[in-house]
């Protein structure tokens, strides 16, 4: 991984990132600031920080979706691309060369490279404490998504971006270790010290809670680890913070949403019916979610990708401009179900359960509206599948359906050979050719 420059909308940011080839992204670039004014001047880190944002919520967030989308059945393939119609296809056969993994990679580590810059200079930086406390957890918090994103796709990811190109990697455990202890020290130091006015006014924006959003990845990060009452703890905290603010990514005419882009405005992809679920998993007649998500028929996937009934694109992606949950409150109880369920409390994991079930008031709409589960509730596997169940539904199209899966159930077969109709096609993708050649210490891919 070599250095990088990234330039965003609001100006041009030299990142020594690190990231694994050399190469320019640039978008409008009005004012041209130097690198030293960028990382060593307040200002310029504000600029960055407003740079992360609009990187990861208009470029990093598609790659965050689309290719574990189209891995687990939730997009269905309806243009002739290579790149997508490989990913339906999955299997052995995905090439490392292909820009269906090879895009998710490089904008990830994009993102992540900007964020350690952050938290580089919020430590080296003359700040007020307020300021350093705000840049310091809003870094660490955009360097844990983007890792949390990236573990789930490949089997071990850098953790640490590297200007020698030569990054060592780091295995799913110590991964999601150091996006705790990111969230934490994130967490503790929102805690510790309020952030200044100066940062709120200058970075933040008015639909983002930075508490909640914090609390929610640790709350996701502790569960995805086996860390159960600790996830637990996280799901509360979210679920009982009075700020009622709803965290969402905010889209206008230059920035559009990325989602309604894929599935609307091109031609390339849609949601497939009853959200690629199958058998037993087929939503229920009446569930209010499927209106919220999907509106009418779209006639069928490409053949050669599956040839799957898909549907119109609502939700959180109808428009160019919808804003797009960062969390669904509804995560927040799915986590506390499933950590109870993994523990054999059983009747607390229905109670989340049936709290999703019956939710009418979602604050962003997204409410079944169905009666209490009645399956065996004395069964951990009938539970645990009723909470993937709605994990499926209710967290439709924001990249976890594929950790999920995997999480769920880990002794799915998954073939050797293409296939575009099972529930995943692969465990986790090939490291891109494009790492191979340019870092000695890129793993042996994964066998499928």
């Amino acid at each position: 991984m070599k250095n990088i420059k990234i330039y965003t909308i609001v100006g041009a940011f030299l990142i020594i990132a690190g990231l694994f080839v050399a190469c320019d992204t640039e978008f409008e670039n009005p004012n041209n600031p130097t690198e030293e004014v960028v990382l060593q001047t307040k200002d310029g880190l504000f600029a960055l920080a407003t740079g992360i944002r609009q990187f990861y919520s208009v470029t990093a967030l598609r790659q965050v979706v689309e290719a574990p989308g189209i891995t687990t059945r939730e997009l269905g393939v309806t243009n002739t691309f290579l790149n997508i119609n490989e990913l339906a296809k999955g299997g052995a056969e995905l090439p490392a060369e292909s820009g269906g993994i090879t895009n998710p990679w490089v904008e990830l580590l994009k993102a992540k490279g900007m964020a350690e810059s952050l938290i580089e200079g919020a430590n080296t930086v003359e700040l007020t404490a307020g300021t350093r406390s705000g840049l310091l957890a809003y870094g660490n918090l955009f360097k844990a998504m983007c890792l949390g994103a990236m573990v789930q796709m490949f089997e071990e990811v850098p953790i640490n971006n590297s200007a020698d190109g030569a990054a060592p990697f780091s295995d799913r455990a110590a991964v999601l270790a150091e996006s705790i202890a990111l969230l934490q020290e994130a967490r503790d130091e929102l805690a510790g010290t309020a952030v200044s006015d100066d940062f709120a006014s200058a970075v933040l924006w008015t639909d983002l809670s930075l508490t909640k959003v914090i609390n929610a990845h640790l709350s996701r990060y502790h569960l995805w680890a086996g860390n159960y009452a600790e996830s637990i703890a996280a799901s509360d905290a979210v679920l009982n913070d009075g700020d009622a603010t709803n965290s969402m990514w905010i889209f206008d005419a230059n920035n559009q949403n990325p989602i309604w882009n894929r599935t609307v405005n091109s031609t390339d992809l849609k949601p497939q019916t009853n959200f690629g679920l199958l058998g037993a998993f087929i939503p229920e007649a009446g569930d209010g979610r499927i209106a919220f998500y999907l509106g009418a028929d779209a006639g069928f996937a490409n053949a050669d990708a599956g040839g799957q009934a898909i549907s119109e694109m609502l939700g959180f992606a109808a428009t160019n401009t919808a804003p797009f949950p960062i969390y669904l409150p509804g995560e927040m109880m799915l986590n506390k179900a499933e950590a109870y369920a993994r523990q054999n409390q059983l009747g607390n994991a229905v109670t989340q359960i049936n709290l999703v079930r019956q939710k009418t008031d979602d604050p962003l709409g997204v409410n079944a509206n169905l009666p209490a589960w009645g399956g065996d509730s004395g069964s951990q596997s009938e539970v645990m599948d009723e909470i993937y169940k709605n994990r499926a539904i209710e967290l439709f199209l924001t990249g976890l359906r594929w950790g999920d899966h995997k999480r769920f159930y880990p002794d799915f077969s998954v073939p050797q050979a293409a296939n575009t109709t099972n529930e995943r096609n692969r465990n986790f993708y090939p490291y891109p050719t494009i790492e191979r050649e340019n870092n000695p210490n890129t793993p042996a891919n994964p066998s499928i």
